[in-house]
């Protein structure tokens, strides 16, 4: 773990063994068999909800015979569904009528659902490969970030599932962390003095690690994150943005996705859909015996049609399928989330060295590194 202010390392104060105080905890609790996982999902949700705490976001790996690893994000997913759904029916509706409008609506909700459920996640094809490789093969995996203030109720919720192996990171609002692992012990916290060896699961390294960067300002994140000179830029293996999350100086707060938010998402899509109308215009004007003039006509302007159309619904499934947690979800974190400040969620590949932290958050104020470490049946969160 990594924590300090402005390029230092220093550790905060420690915490009381209870998670006093802890805005934010990450659960992660691993099962023997493929589909265990999601088959206790809701379950737990409505258990962890019982307690008083929310589920903030949720993420499920699934790990199959051959060691290869699937995540999906079962929100996003669904959001996925439906997004497509709207948006290419309306432009079914549009051309064909309410004939159009059922056709496209499902074949939206069909392409939608299978690219959200296998392409919409953080992680890239090297880190899944890695994961697969060390996880048991058949087995499966919850990621879950809930709300809350009691992590030993959180790991005990996930308890009465029999989990493999379970830990919960409980991240306080200076963002040090305690974890806890099985029969909810304090296993090590962040706040561990210089000189001091934290606990560890085992001797194997880290396949992945989660960053929270909290930056001084609204915009000093998203001016961080985009700074070519960031080893974000410059090494394939450096964090991998996945949020951004500005605060401003009134408390209104805006979630941006660098790689899959409404502005990605309507730039390609107003593309794609602006070259697909030029070419099926081109086709309807020779049908129509317009000859080679009328076809291109009748090409360009399907083809501008299209293109704002595909604008609209790319930007529509950026705002509601390509990220998991909206402005909204986050109403609870004020702690976590100050005034005037900004924070990063990223992921990397291994346990990133200080010289990678430090250039590509050279001008951060707190961090906090959480590590998904293998073990003998699953992984474990350590700090």
């Amino acid at each position: 773990m990594s924590n300090g202010t402005a390029g230092s390392l220093a550790a905060g104060p420690p915490h009381s063994s209870g998670g006093a105080g802890a805005q934010v905890c990450v659960l992660l609790a691993c099962f023997a068999g493929r589909k265990q996982a999601a088959k206790i999902r809701r379950q737990l949700d409505k258990r962890i909800g019982q307690s008083g705490d929310a589920i903030l976001d949720q993420v499920i790996v699934k790990i199959n015979a051959r060691h290869k690893a699937l995540v999906h994000h079962p929100r996003r997913t669904l959001a996925g569904i439906l997004t497509p759904a709207l948006t290419w029916g309306v432009f079914g509706l549009l051309a064909g009528g309410l004939k159009g409008l059922g056709v496209w609506a499902v074949i939206g909700a069909v392409c939608g659902g299978l690219f959200a459920y296998y392409f919409e996640h953080a992680l890239t094809k090297d880190e899944l490969t890695r994961i697969g490789s060390r996880l048991p093969a058949n087995s499966s995996a919850i990621v879950a970030f809930v709300h809350g203030s009691d992590p030993q109720r959180i790991l005990s919720s996930a308890a009465g599932y029999q989990p493999a192996t379970a830990s919960v990171a409980a991240i306080t609002t200076d963002l040090t962390a305690q974890v806890y692992r099985d029969a909810a012990q304090l296993a090590e916290t962040s706040a561990t003095r210089a000189g001091a060896a934290p606990a560890t699961a085992g001797d194997q390294p880290a396949e992945l690690s989660m960053l929270l960067v909290r930056f001084v300002g609204e915009r000093a994140a998203r001016q961080a994150v985009a700074d070519p000179s960031t080893a974000t830029r410059q090494d394939q293996k450096a964090p991998q943005v996945e949020l951004v999350i500005e605060t401003n100086e009134h408390g209104r707060r805006r979630v941006i996705n660098p790689n899959t938010g409404a502005a990605t998402f309507s730039k390609g899509a107003a593309i794609g859909w602006g070259l697909s109308g030029l070419a099926w215009g081109v086709i309807v004007g020779f049908a129509g015996d317009g000859g080679v003039l009328g076809a291109a006509e009748s090409g360009l302007v399907t083809g501008m049609l299209w293109a704002v159309l595909g604008l609209a619904a790319g930007a529509l499934y950026g705002l509601w399928a390509g990220r998991s947690v909206s402005a909204r979800r986050l109403r609870g974190l004020d702690p976590i989330l100050p005034p005037d400040t900004s924070l990063v969620v990223a992921w990397a590949e291994g346990s990133p060295g200080r010289h990678t932290i430090e250039r590509w958050a050279r001008s951060a104020s707190q961090r906090l590194i959480l590590r998904f470490t293998p073990v003998a049946h699953g992984a474990v969160l350590e700090v």
